[in-house]
């Protein structure tokens, strides 16, 4: 059994204490165990066979999750952000998206966790309504100003602003791609990043093949319009949520936290994740994501997981 994870078979016995409403929404803690977010039918029957439990090491204590009751969230693994025909030099983004597809994306096939993609890709009758802020967030730069006071000025810039077309980009070996409008749908700079739609595209032949879904928001849990990703995740009983991708102080930290106001369980993969801001933003997210929204764990953790599964017997 991997070295730093209770057994999954012999310790669900131990006492555990009801945390929640018994008739609704609960999890189970037991010191031995750790946490139980499997959502049994009831807090005093017997625990979910083993083939229903996976438990994770966290930055706190481990979490045991139901694989069919679970989702590995990807969020923004675009051209728009990660391609370097778009300027993206290489940064966490990138080391993130090849932990997925080396680690995490193998471990969730493996354990039978739906890997669900969301990613910008605004309509243009969402382009109609969207609010003043998201297009200054693309659309102007933000550069330190020359006065003492460390404040920072802005500067319009139209070669990002949404729903602008792109143009045509340059990869660095000279091949060219017709960008499409910026951050919209079904457009080059919305495609998955790389070997991500090539994970994305050989899926679809599977038993169990990535999907993906729009957002036209930060927070591709934003409810204000219609939401197909969180009709499709009760559609198919989903109450637990990995949460990978770019960037992680901001996409991925609105999407957690609206998440978890919605009642999902949500999970951060520390490793799945990166971001360009400073680092004291990527510290802050961890460090909410186990004290207000859930756990911390890893790719690597979740690879383990399984790995323990595997090598316990079945009863």
């Amino acid at each position: 059994m991997a070295s730093g994870l209770p057994s999954i078979v012999s310790n669900t016995t131990a006492p555990a204490a009801l945390v929640g409403d018994a008739g609704s929404n609960f999890w189970l803690f037991s010191p031995s165990v750790g946490w139980d977010l499997t959502h049994p039918p009831s807090p005093d029957g017997p625990p979910q066979p083993p083939a229903r439990r996976l438990t994770l090491s966290t930055t706190t204590a481990p979490v045991t999750v139901d694989p069919g009751k679970t989702a590995l969230i990807v969020i923004d693994m675009q051209n728009f952000f990660l391609s370097p025909a778009m300027g993206r030099a290489r940064g966490p983004g990138h080391a993130a998206g090849e932990v997925l597809l080396s680690t995490g994306f193998p471990a969730a096939r493996e354990a039978g966790i739906r890997v669900v993609h969301v990613t910008w890709g605004i309509s243009d009758e969402e382009l109609a309504v969207l609010p003043p802020v998201i297009f200054r967030i693309f659309g102007y730069e933000q550069t330190p100003a020359e006065e003492e006071d460390g404040r920072l000025t802005e500067k319009k810039d139209n070669t990002r602003h949404v729903g602008r077309d792109l143009g045509t980009v340059k990869y660095p070996d000279g091949t060219t791609v017709g960008a499409g409008r910026a951050l919209m749908r079904d457009q080059w700079n919305t495609a998955l990043y790389g070997g991500l739609q090539e994970s994305f595209d050989d899926s679809q032949g599977t038993a169990m093949p990535q999907v993906r879904f729009h957002k036209s928001r930060l927070s591709g849990f934003w409810s204000g319009g219609s939401n197909d990703l969180i009709g499709y995740l009760k559609e198919h009983k989903i109450t637990t949520l990995l949460f990978a991708g770019v960037n992680t102080d901001q996409c991925v930290l609105a999407s957690i936290q609206d998440a978890c106001n919605l009642g999902f369980d949500t999970i951060l993969l520390k490793d799945g994740c990166g971001t360009r801001s400073p680092d004291y933003t990527r510290q802050m997210v961890e460090f909410n994501a186990r004290k207000a929204w859930g756990f911390v764990s890893s790719c690597k953790g979740l690879a383990d997981g399984v790995k323990a599964t595997r090598q316990t017997p079945s009863l």
